[in-house]
């Protein structure tokens, strides 16, 4: 019955000790594999069906634009001549824009085509009123963007225009709702130039979101492969490839080349490939990186770069980016920007990007909202314009381990930029000022709740839970080995007592007086005794 019990005690000594091995062994793969981490990367492949191509094919995210219009608030005393130009800004009006990407093709070569569909919707809920109700004084900008881009030209062009001027009796400021204003409003130059070069000037209407928003069936290549240093440009996953065909902007005059040519009027300011829509990023961003965001609107890519480290409202971890520092700063400053000056005598004033060839010659200028961070000759040629970090600045918070964006404030005004016009009085009030027409801010409050829910669980809760795990098994492991290797020991120990015990009590002591025993080996019961000497033999 002994026998058993120890057999027993071994057992299970070796199933503890099988139990910890499994443990700890499963522990370590689980630590070495990290499944949590292989399958969060397999859904962050671009690819049919995985997390990041339902997150980039509609984006399940609210996209908002708030547009702010400046008014003229002193018409007549500034045409007089009498006062500097006076705005107001009057706003906001929220628009709701919905993305979608149709006609994806997946190519062999590791891109993706697609075509983007972008659709805007008024909200008024979240405006300051109803646009159509509005009235507005503001900027003629076929008009006086006309006169500034024939600033220099010769009378056999300026002279004729003048008197067309005067004979519609065109006027340098309209009284027009916000709605035309942003959407369209009929205008007779325009109408004009739309007869005269249809291919050129498609529209017969103007509105200066209406121009903006205008960006064609345009087909987008997308690179999905992967390279392997983030912070280089080449090869970007999920980096813009081509434009229509193009790998840089026609528009500032790329040059199509064959494969391993270059050619000098290809540069940094009208390359495209490397950049990003900016609806989505490569996974586990590399704060070092710096990416080129490119929207149709901007008439240029927008470098932004690393700030710092941020917790949103929601608990998610996100890297805030902001406009690289200097990417509005003139060739004096930033040798990069030389190449935007194009063939002018002059460049545009520090704060200013010139979109002049994106929209039919009409010298317009992006900078960032009421000239922030501009010549301070630009805002003071203006009254009414108070730039403020908070308001004015932009800000943009990405999720680093998927790529997406969490909030978003992307703030831009729009200017027209006038020249010197010696041919026309209606226009000489104008002259060489930079007119501020609206400013917009693109902004992404939060995602949705249940995108904001996944995300927890797959980046926070459900790696802790599998470091819970592997730390529980790694202790199961690690005990039970420990415990079952003692337990055996102890058993062990404890068998040897017994068998050294059980020697001694096959020994007969007998005394022999005073106080001295002498042992008798007792013959174990196999043996049959035949003789005395046989029972009486010593051991």
């Amino acid at each position: 019955m002994k026998a058993n019990a120890q057999l027993q005690q071994f057992k299970k000594c070796l199933i503890l000790f099988t139990v910890g091995i499994t443990c700890s062994a499963l522990a370590y793969a689980i630590y070495v594999i990290n499944p949590i981490k292989v399958i969060v990367e397999q859904k962050l492949r671009m690819a049919p069906g995985t997390l990041v191509f339902s997150l980039w094919e509609k984006p399940p995210v609210d996209i908002y634009i708030k547009v702010y219009i400046f008014n003229i608030t002193n018409p007549n005393e500034f045409i007089a001549g009498t006062e500097k130009l006076r705005v107001e800004e009057i706003g906001p009006y929220v628009y709701q824009e919905m993305l979608e990407n149709h006609n994806i093709t997946w190519n062999p070569n590791g891109t993706v085509s697609y075509r983007p569909k972008r659709l805007v919707y008024f909200v008024p809920e979240m405006s300051v009123g109803d646009p159509k109700d509005a009235i507005l004084r503001v900027p003629n900008v076929p008009l006086l963007g006309v006169a500034s881009a024939l600033h220099d030209s010769s009378s056999f062009v300026t002279v004729p225009l003048s008197g067309f001027i005067e004979l519609l009796d065109s006027q340098t400021i309209l009284n027009i709702t916000a709605y035309d204003y942003l959407w369209g409003y009929d205008d007779t130059l325009v109408h004009l130039a739309s007869n005269l070069v249809p291919n050129f000037v498609n529209f017969r209407k103007f509105g200066l979101m209406d121009r903006l928003y205008d960006e064609g069936n345009n087909l987008m290549t997308m690179n999905i492969k992967k390279n392997e240093n983030m912070t280089d440009e080449d090869g970007r996953y999920l980096s813009i490839e081509m434009l229509n065909g193009n790998p840089g902007l026609s528009n500032w005059g790329w040059v199509q080349t064959e494969a391993n040519e270059t050619n000098p009027l290809n540069t940094k300011c009208n390359r495209l490939r490397g950049s990003t829509e900016g609806t989505l990023f490569p996974p586990n961003l590399d704060k070092h990186a710096v990416f080129r965001v490119f929207r149709k609107a901007f008439c240029r890519t927008l470098p932004i770069n690393f700030v710092k480290e941020v917790t949103t409202e929601s608990g998610l971890p996100g890297y805030m980016y902001n406009f690289v520092e200097n990417f509005l700063d003139p060739p004096d400053v930033n040798p990069d920007n030389e190449c935007y000056c194009r063939e002018k005598k002059k460049c545009l004033k520090m704060g200013l990007s010139d979109m002049t060839p994106c929209y039919y010659n009409v010298p317009a200028a992006m900078s960032m909202p009421h000239f922030y961070k501009a010549d301070p000759s630009l805002l003071e040629a203006v009254d009414g314009l108070k730039p403020d970090e908070e308001r004015h600045d932009t800000r943009i918070i990405l999720q680093p381990t998927v790529g997406i964006p969490l909030h978003v404030n992307s703030r831009m005004q729009t200017n027209l930029v006038m020249e010197n016009v010696q041919w026309s009085e209606r226009i000489k009030p104008f002259n060489d000022l930079t007119i501020p027409l609206i400013w917009t801010d693109l902004f992404i409050p939060e995602l949705p709740s249940d995108l904001i829910l996944l995300l927890r669980l797959g980046l926070q809760i459900v790696p802790v839970v599998q470091t819970v795990v592997i730390s529980i098994l790694g202790v199961i492991g690690v005990t039970t080995f420990i415990f079952s290797l003692l337990k055996t020991v102890w058993i062990v120990h404890q068998q040897a007592k017994e068998d050294s015990k059980s020697e001694d009590s096959n020994d007969l002591k007998i005394s022999l007086g005073y106080g001295q025993y002498s042992s008798i080996r007792i013959l174990p019961a196999i043996k049959k005794i035949t003789s005395r000497t046989d029972l009486f033999a010593r051991g």
